[in-house]
C-alpha cells in the first residue's frame, strides 16, 4: 500500500496553526513577546512597588510579622489541599479577610486563577449570569466553564440595560459580575447603581477589584470599600499583581463561599501552592498598603498633571479619541490598526514604552494604545509622552 498520499495528521495541523498565525500576521495583529523600554508607561505596576524594596515595619503589623514567619523554601511542595498548607497561611488570609472587612480568604496563584475558579464554581445549570461587556477574558473563560446555559452581556456600565436583563430574568438565581475599573478603558463601574438594582431583583455580585487594589480607598482596600458596600457585594476578587507589585490574588466574602471555592474551584484544588516565599511578598505588600500614603499620592499627583496635558489638544481634529480616566490607565483610541502600528513606532523610537491593543481583546474599529501612569514617572517623561503622541496622530 503507497502510504505518501495518506494525509499525515500532524502534519496537517501545523498547517492549521500556520495559517491562523498568518492570517494574524497580514491583519497586522500578531503578538509577539518584547523586551520593555526605558520609559514604562506599559506596566501595571501603578505604585512602583514591583521593583522597589519595602520599608520595614514596626513589629505591632499583623502582616509585616506573618511575613518574617514564612520560610524561604523555593517550592510548596504541592497543592494546598496536600503539602502545601500551613497555618501561617492561614493566618494570612484571616488577616487579609480583616482587613477587607469580611468573613474569610482564599489566596489563589494569579488573578486568571481565582476568577475562572470563582466563576466557574459558584453557579449551576439555573444560574444566570450577567456581566458587563467589557469584562476580563478570564471572567467569561470562568463563565463558560460554568454549568450555566444563561450567560449574557449587557452594555458597558449601563444600569438601564442591566435592570431590562434582570426584571426578564426575575425570580432566578442571578449573579451580576464586573470589575471596579476596567482595564482596556480606565472608568469606574457605577459600583453603587448596580448594587442597588441587585438589592431590588435579589441578585448576587461578583467584582474584580484587579486594577483597584492598592489604588482606590483611603488604604488601597479596592471600590467597594471605599463605597462602603462590602456587606452589599458577596465575591471581591483582589489581583496582587498589579498595584501591589507582587503575585497571586485573593477571594474575599463569606466563610461559606470560601469553603465552597476549596471544594470546587478547579484552579485553586488541581494547582501547587504558591511558594513561601510569595506569601511572603504578600504580606509585606499588605503592611505597605497600610502605611505607605506617599505613593498613591504621588500616583494621583501624576495622574491629574498628564491629564491636564492631554486636555490641551484637540484630539478630534485628528480622528482619534481621549478616554478620559481619573485612574492610572489612559488610552487613545485610534481606531486603524495600520495607523495604530506608525504612532506605536514614533513613541518606542523616543524609549517610550506603550503598547498597542488590538481586537480580539477590543472591539475591531477600536484599536487603540493603552497608557499607564505609575507614581514613579517623571514630570518630564509625561510631557515628552503628550508632545510625542500629539505629533504622530499629526502625522
Amino acid at each position: 500500500m503507497d502510504t505518501s498520499l495518506t494525509p499525515n495528521p500532524v502534519h496537517t495541523l501545523k498547517q492549521q496553526w500556520q495559517h491562523r498565525l498568518d492570517l494574524r500576521e497580514q491583519a497586522q495583529q500578531k503578538r509577539c513577546l518584547r523586551t520593555p523600554l526605558a520609559i514604562d508607561f506599559v506596566s501595571n505596576d501603578y505604585l512602583g512597588w514591583a521593583c522597589s524594596s519595602p520599608p520595614i515595619y514596626s513589629n505591632d503589623n499583623v502582616f509585616f510579622m506573618l511575613a518574617q514567619q514564612f520560610s524561604d523554601a523555593h517550592g510548596a511542595t504541592g497543592s494546598r489541599l496536600l503539602s502545601g498548607q500551613s497555618t501561617t497561611i492561614s493566618a494570612l488570609e484571616s488577616a487579609i479577610a480583616q482587613f477587607h472587612q469580611t468573613e474569610a480568604a482564599l489566596i489563589f496563584n494569579s488573578g486568571f486563577d481565582a476568577n475562572l475558579g470563582v466563576l466557574s464554581s459558584i453557579g449551576d445549570r439555573h444560574t444566570v449570569f450577567l456581566y458587563d461587556e467589557l469584562c476580563h477574558a478570564s471572567l467569561i473563560d470562568g463563565m463558560r466553564l460554568s454549568m450555566s446555559r444563561a450567560v449574557y452581556k449587557f452594555r458597558h456600565s449601563d444600569c438601564t440595560h442591566l435592570a431590562q436583563l434582570l426584571a426578564q430574568y426575575t425570580g432566578k438565581n442571578i449573579v451580576i459580575v464586573l470589575e471596579s475599573v476596567y482595564s482596556m478603558d480606565g472608568d469606574v463601574a457605577p459600583l453603587a447603581e448596580i448594587v442597588a438594582l441587585a438589592q431590588t431583583y435579589g441578585a448576587l455580585i461578583v467584582i474584580d477589584e484587579a486594577h483597584a487594589t492598592g489604588i482606590i480607598g483611603t488604604h488601597g482596600e479596592g471600590l467597594t470599600q471605599a463605597l462602603e458596600l462590602q456587606h452589599d457585594v458577596a465575591v471581591r476578587i483582589h489581583t496582587f499583581g498589579k498595584g501591589m507589585g507582587c503575585h497571586g490574588a485573593v477571594v474575599v466574602g463569606s466563610q461559606v463561599l470560601i469553603d465552597l471555592l476549596i471544594n470546587f474551584a478547579r484552579p485553586f484544588i488541581y494547582t501547587t501552592a504558591l511558594p513561601p516565599w510569595s506569601y511572603a511578598t504578600i504580606a509585606q505588600a499588605y503592611a505597605r498598603l497600610q502605611t505607605d500614603m506617599h505613593a498613591r499620592a504621588q500616583l494621583q499627583e501624576r495622574i491629574t498633571y498628564f491629564t491636564q496635558l492631554v486636555a490641551q489638544y484637540p484630539w478630534y481634529k485628528y480622528r482619534v479619541q481621549w478616554l478620559e480616566s481619573n485612574t492610572p490607565i489612559q488610552g487613545l483610541v485610534i481606531g486603524d490598526v495600520t495607523r495604530t502600528h506608525e504612532v506605536v513606532k514614533q513613541l518606542h523610537a523616543a524609549q517610550l514604552d506603550v503598547r498597542p491593543i488590538f481586537a480580539p481583546t477590543v472591539p475591531a474599529g477600536t484599536e487603540r494604545l493603552r497608557i499607564c501612569l505609575h507614581a514613579f514617572n517623571t514630570y518630564d517623561e509625561m510631557r515628552l509622552l503628550s508632545r510625542t503622541l500629539w505629533e504622530a496622530v499629526r502625522k
